[in-house]
């Protein structure tokens, strides 16, 4: 891949993008906040290739499958008025369906790059990692740990924001709530990425957000967990109480400890 071959796939992009625009201003934040997070996303990538030492033509791989990873949320939301998989479709596998319908890729485009670009793009919000070539899931793994690098972000300017401002499709539809749901924090102690079915509120979300560490796979995203101050940014925005402080510090030390291991060996939940 060339640099000329990810100009053009973001010039594609951003005129796909352009071309799902909602009338609606209240619609429309969704649409943008997606683009958004795509170019974030990128960003990202761009600090896990330096921090993980990739070469030049395998950055430029990554940093095109970060940029489409996200493309079917667009037709997603303008079908169905959500970011909810679980009531839509697929967004992965949608977006995968668009890039090979759509002639997305560049006619040079070597068809082993254009083969890893769209594996990542259709898995990188799969259940667990299926069982692909160990070179496509390095770059699937890196997708995915860019992708939850920006959400925390972007879930903490959400929550953040009156409820009149916020891009409604973000918070899944989740009430706010008082509390937490107790089941939770001993799925966090035992070190698993929270499940959909336990969450009731967007403060249970918030602790699934957090969860995510445990499924992260490399060690320059768990310095820019750290560093980026995450956990405590979205403790802040939890009801106060031993029980969340305890699943908050087991999840910095975690991430501490990831800093100079290799991650966890088994890919879950995201």
């Amino acid at each position: 891949m060339t640099k000329k071959d990810l100009a053009r796939l973001k010039r594609l992009f951003l005129k796909y993008v352009q071309a799902n625009r909602m009338e609606d201003p209240s619609e429309q934040r969704n649409i943008a906040l997606k683009r958004r997070h795509t170019l974030s996303v990128c960003r990202d990538m761009g600090f896990l290739c330096r921090g993980e030492g990739l070469n030049e033509n395998d950055s430029l791989i990554a940093r095109a499958a970060a940029l489409l990873h996200d493309i079917g949320r667009f037709r997603q939301y303008s079908d169905f008025r959500t970011f909810d998989d679980r009531t839509s479709v697929n967004h992965g596998l949608l977006g995968a369906e668009i890039l090979a319908k759509e002639n997305f890729f560049p006619d040079g485009l070597d068809r082993g790059e254009r083969a890893l670009i769209l594996q990542a793009v259709k898995y990188h919000n799969a259940y667990a990692i299926p069982r692909l070539d160990r070179r496509t899931v390095f770059f699937l793994k890196l997708v995915r740990d860019a992708d939850k690098l920006d959400i925390w972000k972007v879930m903490l300017e959400f929550f953040a924001q009156p409820e009149e401002h916020r891009a409604t499709a973000a918070g899944l539809g989740l009430p706010e709530g008082r509390g937490v749901s107790l089941e939770i924090i001993p799925v966090v102690l035992e070190n698993r990425v929270v499940p959909i079915s336990l969450v009731k509120s967007l403060n249970d979300y918030k602790l699934l957000l957090l969860s995510w560490v445990f499924s992260i796979n490399f060690k320059t995203t768990f310095r820019l967990f750290l560093r980026r101050r995450y956990a405590k940014a979205l403790e802040a925005s939890l009801p106060p109480g031993e029980e969340v402080r305890k699943a908050v510090v087991h999840i910095e030390d975690f991430a501490r400890s990831c800093t100079f291991a290799n991650g966890p060996q088994k890919e879950k939940r995201t």
